[in-house]
């Protein structure tokens, strides 16, 4: 609980002074290590994987909750790792905003499957448990 009230406050912080967050680091959860969606294509191909890809918002509570709880853990880290090429983009600016328009997206946090052309499979948006993340898998 006393996390939750720290985040929180971080974030009401961040609204109101206009700073940008650092990135969370995962430990050993999930590595978002593509950095553009053109770049998770190629890697996947290489690697024979999908792609997943998280869309957040900087203001958005569920988005932080899931950085903080779901994509550290190392049981959804073990699962994506293995499987996926990661990437997280901000919803509201550069290709993470193409994106949202492209796919007509209405929430953050929304995650999104993609195969490796980079089509999209399966989309789900909102708050996800580790376990609920690796059945969306």
């Amino acid at each position: 609980m006393k996390k939750l009230i720290l985040l929180i406050c971080l974030y009401s912080l961040v609204l109101i002074t206009g700073a940008k967050p650092k990135p969370v680091k995962f430990g050993n959860g999930i590595k978002f290590t593509a950095t553009t969606l053109a770049q998770s294509i190629r890697m996947a191909k290489e690697q024979k994987k999908l792609i997943f890809i998280d869309i957040y918002a900087t203001w958005c509570a569920p988005c932080a909750m899931l950085k903080l709880r779901t994509f550290s853990s190392k049981k959804a880290g073990d699962f994506f790792n293995e499987n996926f090429v990661n990437l997280s983009l901000n919803g509201e600016e550069g290709e993470g905003l193409q994106l949202v328009r492209a796919y007509k997206l209405t929430a953050y946090p929304t995650m999104i499957i993609l195969d490796n052309t980079g089509r999209p499979i399966i989309v789900t948006m909102g708050y996800l448990d580790a376990n609920t993340l690796i059945k969306f898998g």
